[in-house]
């Protein structure tokens, strides 16, 4: 009790993890402090009796990279400041609950059996905790690793990440509930399961043993990441999954980010390519529209198509070029990246009925040589070079995924009228987040300008839309507060 009571009344631990910004640092600990009050109330007598662990799960901002990832292609990602806080203890009454510090969303109590868990209360995001625990059971029951049966858990936790609004917050509930249910139970730090974990990353083409990440924590974030989209992940085999079929990005950020830093990454397999410094005299303005990018039946058939899109693509392009590749990116290597684009919408586009397969494989390429061409012009300090092409990124979107909603369209126009350098909207599209790049010394009146300008245009969203300072952040982080 009294470690978990120092780290929430300290102010180092909050900056550590989420930067200098008075106003972010002021709501995390407003955050942890009613987490903490909750578990006192909840789960007191287990404290100092049980091991007990802290828990903290960033978002993500996808600067660039729309719908590259789970075809091999590449993004650029900032770890975000809104997060999920929770504190988790073992259980020795038999089940398990997770207990959202915000009533409206109720708990979750389940009990951890065999090989499928035992739902008894269903609260908001039951889905993920139980696909969590189930792959989980299954995994570590198929491995033989019979000294690592899961243990129930209590756990109170809270979230402030906008859900359907682009940054990544079902996969950070769904990390969250993982974390929740590791730590506790001592998988985070037992040779076994790391092991476990790293052979099937390779197994699963991971390259091991980089500068850039480490093995665990780069095959943990891929592991993850087939838990949401049910895939499997070496020889530890998926289920149904509870995600779009995307990539790994949101993963990646969320547990490999660092303070003040960028990352550029390529999937299938995740390769972190280069981590770069956030740019001198700049902030990112995050703007959430209020309309939801909802994962419902119908939504999600939308975000399916683009990948079902991609997929169809890859199809036809081997038929015309007699090719057996298995992702677009593979294809026209031989050409330079800028003409890449060119070539699939000029194949496609010849067939019948093949414009729309042209459509979308010509933005997966035109991306991908954008998103290398602006990480290049951060590095250099060109923000305005930068910010024309989070514009033509935009662009793209709109007019070949055709995923760009009136409320992000409207926001990305008018961020670039209130005098950002460039914006754009971001994430699986249909709705969520724009964001923009701004000079420091104007951000302040920039936020003012740019929430009054979209209110006035869509006033339903009053209630609902968010605007914030966006710094770059450090990735998950768990401790073992009480052992």
């Amino acid at each position: 009790m009294d470690r978990l009571q120092i780290i929430v009344e300290d102010s180092n631990f909050y900056s550590t993890l989420f930067g200098d910004n008075p106003h972010i640092i002021h709501s995390k600990r407003s955050m942890l402090e009613t987490v903490w009050k909750i578990f006192r109330k909840r789960f007191s007598q287990y404290i100092r009796k049980q091991k007990t662990c802290l828990i903290s799960v960033p978002n993500r901002v996808e600067l660039l990279g729309k719908h590259t990832d789970y075809q091999g292609g590449e993004t650029f990602l900032l770890t975000g400041p809104r997060n999920f806080f929770a504190i988790c203890a073992l259980s020795d009454d038999g089940a398990s609950e997770l207990i959202n510090a915000n009533p409206d969303f109720g708990e979750t109590v389940l009990k951890l059996r065999g090989r499928k868990p035992e739902m008894m209360v269903e609260g908001e995001g039951a889905n993920y905790t139980y696909t969590v625990a189930k792959r989980l059971l299954n995994n570590l029951s198929d491995s033989g690793l019979s000294h690592l049966h899961l243990k129930d858990v209590k756990s109170v936790f809270f979230g402030d990440i906008p859900f359907g609004g682009g940054t990544s917050g079902s996969s950070a509930k769904l990390i969250t509930d993982f974390f929740i249910l590791a730590s506790v139970n001592g998988l985070l730090t037992d040779r076994d399961f790391i092991s476990l974990v790293i052979e099937n990353g390779k197994k699963a083409g991971l390259s091991m043993g980089t500068d850039e990440a480490g093995d665990f924590s780069l095959a943990l974030s891929m592991y993850l990441a087939h838990h949401e989209n049910g895939f499997d992940f070496g020889d530890l085999k998926g289920d149904r999954g509870v995600g779009t079929f995307g990539g790994s990005e949101d993963h990646t950020a969320i547990l490999l980010g660092e303070r003040n830093r960028l990352l550029y990454c390529r999937y299938c397999p995740t390769e972190v390519i280069e981590k770069v410094d956030m740019p001198q005299g700049y902030m990112i303005a995050v703007a959430y529209s209020g309309k939801k990018a909802e994962k419902t039946k119908e939504a999600m058939l939308k975000y399916n198509f683009l990948s079902e899109e991609a997929s169809a693509a890859v199809g036809r392009l081997n038929e015309i070029n007699r090719t057996d590749f298995s992702l677009l990116r593979d294809f026209f290597q031989e050409l330079p990246v800028n003409e890449r684009a060119g070539m699939a919408y000029e194949q496609l586009s010849d067939i019948p009925d093949g414009v729309r397969l042209a459509e979308r494989a010509y933005q997966f390429f035109k991306e991908t040589c954008i998103t290398a061409q602006a990480v290049k012009c951060l590095k250099e300090g060109q923000i305005k070079e930068f910010g024309t092409l989070i514009n033509e990124s935009h662009d793209l979107s709109k007019n070949y995924l055709k995923n760009i909603v009136p409320e992000i369209d409207f926001l990305q126009r008018s961020a670039n009228n209130a005098g950002a350098a460039g914006a754009t909207g971001f994430g699986a599209g249909f709705g969520g987040s724009c964001y923009a790049i701004v000079r420091e010394s104007h951000f302040t009146d920039f936020i003012e300008k740019w929430k009054e300008e979209y209110l006035k245009k869509y006033p339903q969203f009053k209630d609902l839309a968010q605007f914030d300072v966006y710094s770059a952040c450090r990735g998950v982080f768990w401790e073992n507060v009480i052992r």
